[in-house]
């Protein structure tokens, strides 16, 4: 094979690549990505009306935290963003020193994610232990079992991969940056950077948590921030699946 030839080849194969990733046509082009933000129970009522007026297309909502919590507001926010036609996905934050899959059967019967259209997969949030050890006391062998526990739980009841959220230290130290879950979308959290670090072999990230201390309408005080990596059309499409 002459080098033209094999040049041409190694194009597609990269782009065929990208394209199965969603949201890597448009990497790169972040003036056309759609907006969304993240909130908790600790951003209390949203007004999703006015979040979606504000020019929001999506959103974030924390359902669950370990084995026990379930936020107080969930019900709310989940039910508010698809009232007012922003695409929502709950999410779970990630607690590995206790069991995955009791975790994301507790995660998944709290949000009761259904393809409606207007939900997002769920989201796996995993960060750094708030309370202790950054990486909860597990090797990278370890959190690598537990992660595939909780998203394996994830594909078989709702049929869809589970988004991935977490930052490049983390996922760097915790997993020793893994490039098992290429499949799973990425969701990375960067801030104060023009575009995120490229981490665990995604070849581009889905979604980027780009900054803490947005301002939208229709949340009290600051909120998380993100971009889709893509426009309006390759979010529908990829909440659809």
């Amino acid at each position: 094979m002459n080098l033209r030839k094999k040049l041409l080849v190694v194009l597609a194969s990269s782009a065929a690549l990208l394209a199965s990733v969603p949201g890597a046509a448009n990497a790169g082009s972040a003036a056309a990505d759609s907006l969304g933000i993240d909130v908790s129970n600790h951003n209390g009522k949203v007004d999703f009306g006015k979040v979606k007026a504000d020019g929001r297309d999506f959103a974030f909502v924390l359902a669950t935290d370990g084995e026990s919590f379930t936020s107080d507001q969930f019900d709310s926010q989940y039910g508010g963003a698809g009232k007012a036609g922003v695409y929502r996905a709950g999410y779970h934050f990630a607690r590995p020193d206790g069991s995955a899959g009791k975790q994301a059967d507790r995660f998944l019967k709290t949000v009761g994610y259904t393809n409606d259209g207007k939900s997002m997969p769920p989201v796996l949030d995993m960060e750094a232990n708030p309370n202790g050890a950054t990486c909860y006391g597990l090797d990278a062998a370890q959190m690598k079992e537990w992660i595939k526990t909780f998203v394996g739980r994830v594909k078989e009841q709702t049929g869809r991969e589970a988004i991935i959220y977490t930052s490049p230290g983390f996922w760097q130290e915790c997993t020793g940056n893994s490039e098992a879950f290429k499949n799973n979308p990425l969701w990375i959290a960067e801030w104060g950077v023009d575009k995120p670090s490229k981490i665990g072999g995604w070849p581009a990230h889905t979604f980027w948590q780009y900054s803490d201390s947005g301002k939208v309408n229709g949340v009290d005080g600051p909120v998380d921030v993100n971009r889709f990596n893509g426009g309006a059309a390759e979010l529908e499409k990829f909440v659809k699946g």
